[in-house]
């Protein structure tokens, strides 16, 4: 016996949901509006089933199925309506008929459209396991619970001698249609969310500090697309071009104003801590404009770093930093510096995610398609494999050999004159402006005037502690050892006292050739100097470790013996700059730490030391 076809007003019909023409695919757009016109002529009684489903070219016996499961409530609770009128929509549940019958379902022996609906009518403790079973079903290998799942559906077939049946008939024994089914059957009946738009609730850490200048700062590295040559001098004379490696540009960029607060540029492989603890400290240090020496060079109205040139502003901190997982970024020296100096709090999310560091991000791009790639050897990369890199300076690397403290001067200047450029996301207003429309907030991150300075050389340094070494008897006099090198002092000669204690030691890791011991965390005790060959001209932490590096090595390099490390090594590098690339790399950074001029011995400067404003406080009246 088939249902009675109802007859419906049409105020009711208007209620009913109507999909969207626009989203359905151009090739089912007729069909869909032609069963809507015959749902409506047909279920208001203005025309019979077989005249509606006549005049507009339906099948009959699709419309009668049409007109049984439109009023019927979908599982959102809402009337299916017209979104039966979808063709090939699957809207009936588990236990309805696709011809709107009702009784006993006969077992089907032959797999075919709507077989497993047909089935689990038939078998409908079957189907109630398949309602229960809630587990996910990614894409790819099932999970165990679906395998545990049907197994209990074979059993349970093969107990009631079925197996001339479907699915038992089947090669698979039904098992990936009755994945497909479920799949299927999960979207079909997923819950309609909600279309009216409200306030976000924020899901993660990182959304609550969003909206207000210096709440968040981006940091990042970006391989610069350039292929660079460098103009090694060799020992015997005339000079030899070879390529350099990597460049990388280190940024730090707030994300409100889209300012940039500090950057490094570094050569090699990779970088390391010590350079972002620089980039760290230029984006605090007080910002001065530098002596151009590049003919034309200029900087814009204006330009400038946020430590510079905003007045009383020059002294707020960001509340955080946001950066990637990079090993550079976890070590001990550099989260010390930025708790004691910096006082932001690091924000890590994953490598290689955009999405996670937007604005840095937007800036490489803006800053290799306006300015990097039309340097000399600047290069498009392949977005697909099997493509080539474009070539857009009109320079090749080979015509222009680089040096790198004069790119590091262009960038400054662009980087500089980019804080004062107009941005769309500002309103046309430059981040510098931005910046100064904003006034002091409560608790703001503001260092002290006093201080400012030397909390930049501060994020460069870090505190450690050494054991003090020396014999009386040998005449071996006190001293403290620290990376690979001894340092003496006049005033510690005579301080046998101090033999095998441990003390505190403040060092600067962007000159190693003296640091200061020191009683406590904050009461210096002396100054100690580098013995030779370490002494004598200026480096930093990472220059001692690629020479103690190279000298591990045992390929003819030595510094035992020699006056000076850092001059012994320069020579060594020229030498094999011709079949080591890495020897090219090291010498384009001493090239660039020393201002394209040979490494020369430089007075030690007497840094000052900071004295509390009570003065020095100590138990010991001797040494007070």
């Amino acid at each position: 016996m088939r249902n009675p076809i109802p007859v419906l007003d049409a105020c009711v019909l208007r209620s009913w949901y109507m999909p969207k023409v626009a989203d359905l695919r151009e090739a089912v757009r007729p069909s869909f509006q032609s069963a809507c016109a015959a749902l409506t002529a047909a279920i208001t009684g203005e025309l019979s089933l077989s005249v509606a489903a006549k005049k507009n070219n339906i099948c009959r016996k699709r419309l009668g199925n049409i007109l049984r499961r439109a009023p019927k409530i979908a599982p959102d609770g809402e009337p299916y309506g017209y979104r039966v009128c979808v063709p090939w929509g699957a809207y009936c549940p588990i236990d309805e008929s696709p011809g709107g019958e009702t009784g006993e379902t006969a077992m089907s022996r032959e797999s075919g459209p709507h077989a497993m609906r047909t089935f689990l009518r038939a078998q409908p403790n079957i189907a109630k396991l398949i309602e229960a079973y809630h587990h996910p079903l990614p894409s790819g290998r099932t999970p165990r619970s679906f395998d545990r799942l049907h197994a209990a559906i074979v059993t349970e077939l093969k107990r009631l001698d079925l197996r001339d049946y479907y699915p038992l008939n089947q090669a698979d024994q039904g098992r990936r249609a009755l994945l497909r089914f479920i799949r299927k059957r999960r979207i079909d009946l997923a819950p309609m969310g909600s279309i009216e738009g409200g306030e976000v609730t924020p899901t993660e850490l990182d959304e609550l500090f969003v909206g207000k200048p210096f709440d968040r700062t981006e940091l990042d590295a970006h391989r610069i697309d350039v292929e660079a040559v460098l103009g090694v001098e060799l020992p015997n004379g005339g000079v030899v071009k070879r390529a350099v490696t990597t460049m990388w540009l280190i940024v730090q960029v707030e994300t409100r104003s889209r300012a940039i607060f500090g950057w490094v540029l570094r050569v090699g492989a990779g970088y390391n801590n010590l350079d972002v603890a620089e980039c760290l400290a230029r984006s605090i240090a007080p910002w001065q404009r530098s002596d151009l020496t590049i003919p034309g060079l200029e900087y814009a109205p204006g330009a400038g770093m946020p430590s510079g040139m905003l007045g009383d502003m020059s002294l707020w901190r960001p509340r955080s930093v946001a950066l990637d997982n990079a090993l550079a970024h976890w070590a001990h020296d550099l989260e010390q510096a930025v708790a004691r100096a910096h006082g932001a709090r690091f924000i890590y999310g994953k490598a290689h995610e955009p999405r996670s560091r937007p604005i840095v991000e937007q800036f490489f791009s803006r800053l290799e398609r306006g300015a990097l790639r039309h340097v000399p050897g600047g290069f498009e990369p392949a977005t697909r494999l099997g493509e080539k890199k474009i070539r857009i300076s009109n320079f090749g690397p080979d015509d222009v050999p680089i040096q790198l403290h004069l790119l590091e001067e262009l960038l400054g200047v662009i980087i500089a004159n980019y804080n004062a450029t107009p941005h769309p996301a500002l309103g046309h207003l430059s981040p510098l402006q931005f910046l100064q429309m904003h006034k002091a907030r409560a608790f703001d991150f503001v260092a002290h005037p006093d201080t400012a300075a030397g909390d930049a050389d501060d994020m460069a340094s870090t505190l450690v502690s050494l054991r003090v070494h020396g014999n009386r008897k040998k005449g071996v006099m006190p001293h403290v050892n620290y990376m690979y090198a001894r340092y003496r002092s006049p005033e510690l000669d005579q301080r046998w006292e101090l033999v095998n204690t441990k003390v505190l030691a403040r060092i600067s890791r962007r000159d190693l050739r003296s640091f200061i011991l020191m009683r406590s965390a904050t009461t210096p005790l002396l100054r100690v100097r580098a013995a030779a060959p370490w002494g004598a001209t200026i480096h930093d932490e990472t220059t001692r470790t690629l020479i103690m590096r190279w000298a591990k090595l045992r390929t003819g390099f030595r510094i035992v013996g020699s006056d000076c490390a850092i001059a012994s090594y320069v020579n060594y590098l020229k030498s094999i700059a011709q079949q080591s690339s890495t020897a090219v790399d090291q010498l384009a950074r001493i090239d660039q730490l020393h201002n394209g001029q040979a490494p020369t011995h430089r007075p030690m400067p007497a840094a000052p030391l900071k004295i509390p404003k009570g003065g020095w406080r100590s138990l010991d009246s001797s040494d007070s």
